[in-house]
């Protein structure tokens, strides 16, 4: 039975694998800058003197230049725009194979007028042109039909169908799905910190004002609000919890018309052309917002 990684080309495999490198780096130099920042802010508010040596101001430097260095990386490596722009191509060459390997609609156009080996590389050919200056796409690799791809599409209508409603359908469903619950859990968690820190920056003046606390915390209170707020704003979880939520329910929708599509029937080829047409289209949207990105720098 053919599964979806023996159907993807290598080129898919080497920009998700940019992608992911993207990432993380772009999520560790903001993480670090956004700690560093915080925690020269919190040196910055200490007044203390050992051996005459103002430390806390030599902390809070020190967490400043490694702040400027996190920013310099990011600045120059840009690894935001690998991370946007290898997810953009692995998922736009993803909906491609698969659309050719099950004969998606225009793969299979009525009458089969079109050459499909033909409208597949030229296809690719514009995916690889739209990022032929990206980093994330490494030159030369395959990105040419597989035996699998092949395979599958050769195969009768039934298995095609089985095959597309396992390897695609239900483990990209399954995959919004957890993708959403983990977001609104976030999203959830981190708007119960913002909501907090603004409640402690009030009590903060009170406690300063009444000498309680000899150390000034309105300043460092206000610098983990900034730092969670940009935390917030990069991972963009309650926007991503609601992409997930569309495209769950949109491929919910096609699978259920998938399942009642009578494979017997004359038309039962075209049907599935325009159908499975349809579920990869639901699919491709949340995967434009990246290509949308690909211009964003950090």
């Amino acid at each position: 039975m053919v599964r979806e990684d023996e159907l993807l080309p290598e080129l898919f495999w080497a920009a998700d694998e940019a992608s992911v490198q993207g990432q993380r780096r772009t999520v560790r130099l903001l993480r670090q800058q956004l700690i560093m920042l915080t925690l020269a802010s919190i040196f910055s508010s200490f007044d203390a003197k050992l051996f005459g040596i103002d430390w806390p101001s030599w902390l809070a430097a020190a967490m400043f230049a490694m702040a400027a260095l996190a920013t310099f990386l990011l600045n120059r490596g840009n690894p935001q725009a690998i991370w946007y722009e290898g997810r953009a191509v692995a998922e736009s060459l993803k909906t491609l194979v698969w659309k050719y390997a099950i004969r998606a609609d225009p793969f299979t156009p009525p009458g089969g007028e079109k050459n499909p080996e033909a409208l597949y590389r030229l296809q690719l050919a514009d995916v690889l042109h739209t990022f032929r200056n990206s980093a994330a796409l490494p030159l030369p690799v395959h990105a040419d039909i597989t035996p699998a791809m092949r395979r599958l599409r050769e195969s009768p209508l039934r298995v095609r169908h089985d095959v597309y409603m396992r390897e695609r359908v239900r483990v990209q469903h399954d995959w919004y799905t957890a993708k959403e619950a983990a977001c609104e859990a976030r999203g959830r968690r981190f708007g119960r910190v913002a909501t907090l820190l603004p409640v402690c920056g009030i009590a903060a003046p009170v406690i300063q004002m009444g000498g309680w606390f000899p150390v000034n915390t309105l300043s460092f209170i206000a610098a983990i609000a900034a730092s969670v707020s940009a935390w917030a704003q990069l991972r963009q979880y309650r926007p991503l919890a609601a992409a997930y939520r569309v495209a769950a329910d949109e491929l919910e929708l096609i699978r259920v018309h998938l399942a009642a599509l009578d494979l017997t029937a004359p038309d039962a080829e075209e049907t599935w052309s325009h159908l499975t047409r349809d579920a990869e289209d639901a699919v491709s949207r949340e995967h434009t917002t990246w290509q949308a990105r690909r211009e964003l720098r950090v």
